[in-house]
């Protein structure tokens, strides 16, 4: 995988949500496939030169089965949102078995901190709280996650977690020392936003990404989680270099599958 580390982002929306996935079209390694084709153009169109960004396969509600076919076409990181669902399906030692990085991209709850570091490999969705209990942390001995992303609340939706724009802001220029554990942001965008709407965060979003990544080292910020299903494309070319893609491959979700 190649990250994008601090190159200026370019932001051509046009045509890139023209065309939305057929999710019940094809099997799981075919739209896998596809995913993987349209990003890497999207990739190459944005960045002007060939790569392929980070594609994290959200398995909320899919049972192993599919997940293991989703691995066994490529995949090599997935998305949980809930610990106890990744427990219960064993999804860790089958990834750990496979070489599949497991990201924990749910609402974080502070209850929970001390397990889902034990068995997850990255935290997407890291807020100040975690972040600032980890820093200056000697023994790390049963922490297994070591990457983490901090939460964008792009919308600044009161329901969401996530800090907001300007408040990342404030701490840059603070220089909270707990943003010094950060490799990226991952970003989420309102439900019902526009594709229009999405652009304008996606590039408000990159700009953040750049100035964080010059004022933490560009070395150590290298992540910009931004893109779902039906939106990556537009994602990508406005500076993501991860994707998070459950729909778009595995088709609707049914609590009834886990």
């Amino acid at each position: 995988m190649q990250g994008r580390g601090s190159r200026a982002p370019r932001h051509t929306a046009q045509g890139a949500a023209s065309r939305l996935l057929a999710p019940n079209v094809g099997s799981i390694a075919e739209r896998l496939a596809e995913i993987r084709e349209r990003a890497c153009l999207s990739y190459r169109r944005a960045a002007g030169q060939p790569g392929e960004p980070h594609i994290v396969c959200v398995t909320k509600n899919q049972p192993l089965p599919r997940i293991l076919e989703a691995i066994d076409a490529g995949a090599t990181e997935i998305g949980e949102n809930y610990l106890q669902e990744a427990i219960r399906k064993d999804v860790f030692a089958l990834c750990e078995s496979r070489g599949v990085t497991v990201r924990y991209i749910g609402r974080l709850q502070s209850n929970k901190y001390n397990a889902i570091l034990r068995v997850f490999d990255a935290v997407d969705s890291a807020g100040p709280e975690l972040l600032e209990r980890l820093h200056g942390t000697q023994d790390r001995g049963a922490q297994r996650a070591c990457t983490f992303l901090l939460e964008v609340n792009a919308g600044e939706e009161s329901q969401k977690g996530g800090l907001t724009m300007p408040q990342i802001r404030e701490l840059a220029a603070a220089d909270a020392p707990w943003l010094y554990e950060i490799s990226g942001l991952m970003v989420v965008v309102p439900l019902q936003a526009t594709m229009q709407i999405r652009a304008t965060i996606y590039q408000s979003v990159s700009v953040l990404f750049h100035e964080l990544a010059s004022d933490l080292g560009s070395s150590r910020v290298t992540l910009l989680s931004m893109g779902t299903s039906d939106d990556f494309e537009l994602a990508i070319e406005h500076g993501s270099n991860m994707i998070r893609v459950g729909t778009g491959i595995f088709g609707p979700r049914s609590p009834s599958q886990v």
